[in-house]
């Protein structure tokens, strides 16, 4: 059982590959980030009531946990709580020779600048969110550093599933693969059951949710409620991209254009 903050890294750093480490209710305040360099499992204790907190007061634009190649984090009934000028996650801005990996389940992500922060040449297989609240964060998830338009990405797959997102200024989901290279998969997207509140104020495309360029892209089900953007999405009608009993009050529309523009908006 892990009850300090200086236990925790202890345990990560050591830990083999696969381990489940669980957390003791209570807060656990980090001041450098947490390598995550092979797969590792971090839940709260089955037997408490109170949630295990995970604080971090590192230096502004470093993650808490930073993603190396082959790093898989997940997460199970986790509170995350930034400083308002860090990130929750980001991969390596360099080196990033192999993939990592995502996964939150039941998890509350908060006050961060970036919940995740994706850099060029960094690539994830899948990021999953399931039944986790994201609030009051600058930037959401930022997976478009690729601008040379190669048909490049930084995600292959990501899932959305019901999750709540409030109070998240700009690039609240920002999954963007440039050009028109069919060499390429072209990324997927399942944005499902999930709650968008007062996000993409200062979203300078007002677009909630950028996904140019992505091939398969599903929103079903989703509840969109004053949002300040034009658009909720953009989707490409001519590709696999699909909508379907979303709700929506103030919030814009849903756009389908059968062809993109090459940077419409970027």
């Amino acid at each position: 059982m892990i009850s300090s903050a200086e236990s925790l890294i202890k345990l990560i750093a050591v830990s083999n590959p696969g381990d489940v480490l669980q957390l003791s209710a209570g807060e656990y305040v980090m001041t450098d980030p947490i390598k995550i360099d092979k797969p590792v499992t971090i839940v709260q204790s089955f037997n408490e009531t109170e949630p295990a907190t995970i604080v971090y007061d590192g230096p502004a634009g470093t993650p808490l946990f930073e993603m190396h190649p082959k790093g898989e984090l997940a997460l199970n009934n986790i509170t995350l709580r930034g400083k308002g000028r860090q990130y929750a996650f980001a991969p390596l801005k360099e080196n990033m020779s192999s993939l990592y990996n995502l996964k939150l389940k039941r998890c509350d992500v908060e006050n961060f600048d970036y919940i995740l922060k994706a850099y060029k040449y960094s690539f994830s297989e899948h990021i999953d969110l399931y039944d986790s609240n994201f609030s009051n964060c600058k930037n959401g998830l930022e997976l478009s550093e690729e601008t040379e338009d190669k048909g490049e990405y930084n995600a292959e797959n990501i899932t959305i599933s019901d999750c709540s997102f409030e109070n998240i200024g700009a690039n609240v989901v920002d999954y963007y693969r440039g050009g028109y290279d069919e060499s390429t998969v072209g990324g997927n997207l399942n944005l499902i059951n999930s709650r968008f509140t007062n996000c993409g104020a200062k979203e300078k495309n007002k677009i909630l949710l950028n996904t140019y360029g992505i091939i398969n892209v599903n929103l079903s089900g989703n509840f969109f409620t004053n949002n300040p953007v034009k658009l909720i999405a953009q989707l490409w009608g001519a590709k696999n991209n699909k909508h379907a009993n979303n709700k929506i009050v103030n919030s814009g529309k849903i756009l389908v254009e059968e062809n993109l523009k090459l940077k419409t908006f970027y």
